[in-house]
């Protein structure tokens, strides 16, 4: 078996040179090729990275947005914590007020009950006058 070697361009072989022969051209564009395929799949995986790259800064801007509604959140929560605790202290304060006014009324109603009966005895031990009695009507008429 001979090996035939075919020449596309022959350099006179006396001087210094490169001899391109079919089979270092095929070598040559299987080079070329290959260096191609790898440029394509290093700009595809360049380009993941980059729309990786811009998803994640995305991603931490939402995340600002978000802790720093967080923390808006937060505040509102303050403020409403002590809205709620000046409402218990102003209603504490009514109850109490109330309470005590409570407490006088009766007291006063006491006092004029008591300041009518003395009245009375004193009108009947000393005039003809007749003391009528009257029912409490504690229940709200219909």
């Amino acid at each position: 078996m001979t090996t035939t070697k075919s020449d596309i361009a022959v350099i006179n072989s006396n001087s210094p040179g490169i001899t391109i022969t079919l089979e270092s051209t095929g070598i040559f564009l299987g080079i070329l090729v290959s260096a191609s395929l790898l440029a394509g799949v290093a700009i595809n995986v360049i380009s993941k990275m980059n729309r990786i790259s811009s998803s994640i800064t995305q991603i931490e801007e939402a995340l600002k947005g978000y802790a720093s509604n967080a923390e808006k959140i937060r505040e509102l929560d303050k403020r409403f914590d002590l809205h709620i605790q000046e409402y218990i202290n102003r209603k504490d304060v009514v109850q109490m007020v109330m309470g005590q006014l409570d407490q006088k009324i009766n007291h006063k109603f006491k006092r004029l009950l008591f300041y009518t009966r003395d009245i009375q005895r004193f009108l009947q031990k000393d005039t003809a006058f007749k003391m009528r009695e009257y029912e409490e009507n504690t229940q709200p008429e219909e």
